[in-house]
């Protein structure tokens, strides 16, 4: 990174972050100003050191408890005996249909999409069975009512005689997410009121509370076993448990297996639970670093968006980050908005308004420093002389050479902006970055303070109470 003078913060050997062209430490240490600021700042500190010692104590806290506070998501990777159903069962619906279709809607197909987007042959549905090595192809519906796509969806699997060769997972929770239902009740007409349930797996609530579960208790859906949506794990926070890895064991290409795809989720998560748990004080720790230069930038300088800037050809991710963070800390008339971007597509489109707009944007990239198998551009193609530059160069050094130019755009023209390094993007990296943000929005919650006066007892956090007008106005309209 000499480019762009920056020092590397070795947290670890495989996840850093800079900031604004420093390292963590020094970047939000040089912060100066007045009085005021440096107050802040130093309450700051004071609660973050609280929060680490909160956080510290739940190691020792019971599972029970921690669904009571709608944290059990931290443990999810330690869920051994849901996690080898979910590989079993995967292992079996790979034998027995060619068709993955999920059924839902934000948290409960968010984490599918990235993990489809991130892992998959980018052409994953073209290929041969032989070519996915033995995956199905896997298709998305559920997450609106506009009915073109749900109806596309259906006529295509009928006239490629896929329909009876389909496997259907539908997530929801309750059972009662109306986008998601409405869809099932179109697929259960559409397979026929006989054997429908034998192409659904249902991912549900384990109690009659659960549509999904009484329906079950009726006439089993397929495998006659339930998927759990755990207690105290909100959709946003469910990529780890059967939510996301049934997806992500499904979808196992050549060389893989559903078990080794997820223990390579599992290793990866694990990773940043220790580097979140470990006895470390907060300023080593990627997840409290990050909160805090968030929540400064919007305390201190009133910076009311980040741009999460994913530095590849994803945009699922950003997606997801997007629903983790303003569903969850953008409480009280408080909390920062996100927008999704990827580089260096994003540069084309809104990178002018960044650098050139209103001042009210701090930027979080996130670098790969090994994108995968990679393109070396031909040489002496004699196309033209202002080319000439590039011939020969690999296409993952120009990736990583546009980043480094954007990021130091933003640094020179006072845009402050973080990188979160990666060092490869596979599949413990992608989990691993994944469960750090849950941290961090963790971490930033309780900064603002959303774990206070909420007489139920649970985070604002991990709650979503400003959707309720919204249901009960769609509702009416019915």
């Amino acid at each position: 990174m000499e480019e762009l003078n920056q020092k590397e913060i070795l947290l670890d050997r495989e996840l850093n972050l800079w900031i604004d062209g420093r390292t963590s430490d020094s970047a939000l240490e040089s912060s100066s100003g007045t009085a005021e600021t440096q107050a802040v700042q130093e309450k700051v500190d004071t609660d973050l050191q609280e929060i680490h010692a909160h956080f510290q104590d739940e190691r020792s806290v019971s599972l029970v408890e921690l669904e009571s506070t709608l944290r059990a998501w931290t443990r999810s990777h330690l869920q051994d005996e849901d996690i080898a159903n979910v590989g079993t069962l995967a292992a079996r619906a790979r034998t027995d249909f060619s068709v993955l279709v999920t059924i839902g809607i934000g948290g409960s197909d968010l984490s599918a999409r990235v993990f489809h987007d991130s892992f998959n042959h980018p052409y994953h549905n073209l290929l041969s069975p032989e070519e996915r090595g033995g995956a199905p192809e896997v298709y998305f519906t559920g997450d609106t009512f506009d009915p073109r796509k749900l109806i596309g969806l259906v006529e295509m699997l009928k006239a490629r005689n896929l329909l009876q060769k389909t496997l259907f997972n539908v997530i929801s929770k309750s059972g009662t997410t109306t986008e998601t239902m409405a869809t099932l009740m179109t697929i259960r007409e559409v397979l026929g009121d006989v054997n429908w349930h034998r192409q659904v797996l249902a991912t549900t609530g384990l109690t009659a509370e659960s549509v999904l579960f009484r329906m079950h208790a009726q006439s089993p859906f397929y495998g006659g076993t339930l998927l759990p949506v755990p207690d105290g794990v909100g959709g946003r926070f469910s990529a780890f448990s059967p939510v996301g890895l049934f997806f992500l064991a499904m979808t196992a290409g050549k060389g893989e297996t559903p078990e080794t795809r997820i223990r390579a989720a599992v290793d990866g998560v694990q990773q940043a639970h220790e580097d979140f748990f470990s006895d470390s004080e907060y300023k080593g720790k990627v997840a409290y670093q990050l909160a805090q230069w968030i929540h400064l930038a919007e305390k201190v300088e009133d910076k009311q968006t980040i741009v999460f800037y994913n530095y590849a050809d994803n945009s699922c991710l950003g997606e997801w980050f997007v629903q983790l963070c303003t569903e969850s800390i953008q409480e009280r008339g408080a909390g920062p908005n996100v927008i999704s971007a990827k580089g260096p597509t994003s540069n084309h489109s809104i990178l002018n308004g960044i650098i050139a707009g209103p001042r009210d944007k701090i930027v979080l990239f996130i670098h790969w420093e090994d994108l995968g198998p990679d393109l070396v551009l031909p040489t002496d193609t004699e196309m033209d002389k202002k080319l000439t530059d590039i011939e020969g160069l690999s296409m993952t050094h120009m990736q990583t050479a546009s980043y480094r130019g954007t990021a130091l755009d933003f640094s020179e023209n006072g845009v402050s902006n973080a990188t979160l390094v990666l060092p490869k993007r596979d599949i413990q990296s992608v989990c691993r970055l994944m469960r750090t943000l849950m941290d961090t929005i963790a971490v930033k919650g309780r900064l603002q303070g959303l774990h206070l006066d909420n007489s139920d007892g649970n985070e604002l956090t991990y709650l979503q109470d400003g959707v309720e007008g919204y249901k009960r106005n769609f509702r009416s309209f019915l």
